[in-house]
């Protein structure tokens, strides 16, 4: 429907990458230059300054892409007021999600989504909080879910879910044989296994320890990981102590590969959408929100 010259020109303005843009669109590069030729040649005049391997907007480039974001939203606005008129849901929608909630809890929630709105079309990107969220506000994507505390007044933050961390440890680890709930005293002697630096995990934990009196500097890291899945291998293999969500070591503790136990105080942190502030909302965000809160609330 829109000009196809200007899609790609707001792909590329988007994410400042003719090789990115290229890939998100499935063309090639070559022919996402010539798209972008022809509407600079349209408005003679440049829309992109290319030096230095970079790639960043002209004046003129910077005004057209004002436009074009207007101009995207009044088309999904306009589509979402015919769909709603006529009862059709379908659309597609690109959603960004955090390293955990996206390898343990959406696969399920959006599985049984599609299965209700089969003509929505779902597409799914990953990355740590910090990148889900710089995706939202670079409008990569639609709608995000993270793990930690969002603080920008142009994004919107709906929590719709509450999660509980514990500590995790090799069965035969010492507090494990201890037993009873472990605090962050308990903690600071051990060998910790921590998410990478961006990681809403990670910011979580430490935001955590630091209201108990442990600051990063008291802390001997083993390792630091970038995904759930090597946390709980190198835990397992006896490299250190962690703190995951209870949520997603189920298999583990029932085939006794993993052992948890409560913190003290306990640690619950909320599971967040972030979308932006002035995009339009359309039905298809409408309904998956919809869904969630429902689908979370009765999984609780």
């Amino acid at each position: 429907m829109s000009d196809r010259r200007l899609k790609v020109f707001h792909t590329v303005a988007r994410l400042l990458s003719f090789t990115k843009a290229a890939e998100e669109l499935h063309m090639t590069q070559p022919a996402v230059t010539f798209q972008v030729r022809q509407l600079e040649e349209y408005f003679n005049t440049r829309l992109f300054d290319r030096t230095h391997n970079k790639v960043n907007l002209t004046p003129a480039g910077e005004r057209v892409a004002e436009f074009a974001e207007r101009i995207f939203d009044l088309y999904a606005e306009m589509e979402s007021g015919v769909r709603d008129l006529t009862g059709e849901i379908s659309g597609a929608l690109t959603i960004g999600a955090s390293t955990t909630i996206a390898e343990y809890m959406l696969p399920a929630l959006l599985g049984e989504f599609k299965n209700q709105y089969p003509d929505i079309n779902l597409r799914l990107k990953v990355s740590n909080s910090e990148g889900i969220v710089s995706m939202v506000e670079h409008n990569v994507i639609d709608l995000g879910v993270v793990e930690s505390a969002v603080n920008n007044k142009n994004l919107i933050v709906e929590v719709c879910h509450e999660d509980q961390l514990v500590l995790v440890a090799a069965p035969d680890h010492e507090l494990v044989k201890r037993g009873g709930k472990v605090n962050a005293s308990d903690i600071v002697r051990y060998p910790f296994v921590s998410r990478e630096e961006g990681s809403g995990t990670r910011d979580v934990v430490m935001q955590y320890l630091m209201e108990h009196k442990v600051s990063p500097g008291d802390m001997t890291f083993s390792l630091e990981l970038g995904s759930p899945e090597a946390i709980k291998g190198a835990v397992e293999a006896g490299m250190g102590i962690t703190i995951l969500s209870r949520s997603i070591i189920g298999k583990e503790l029932k085939l006794n590969m993993l052992a948890e136990l409560p913190l003290d105080p306990p640690l619950v942190r909320p599971f967040s959408f972030v979308r932006q502030r002035q995009k339009f909302r359309v039905t298809v965000m409408e309904k998956l929100l919809e869904f969630a809160q429902s689908y979370f609330k009765n999984n609780a």
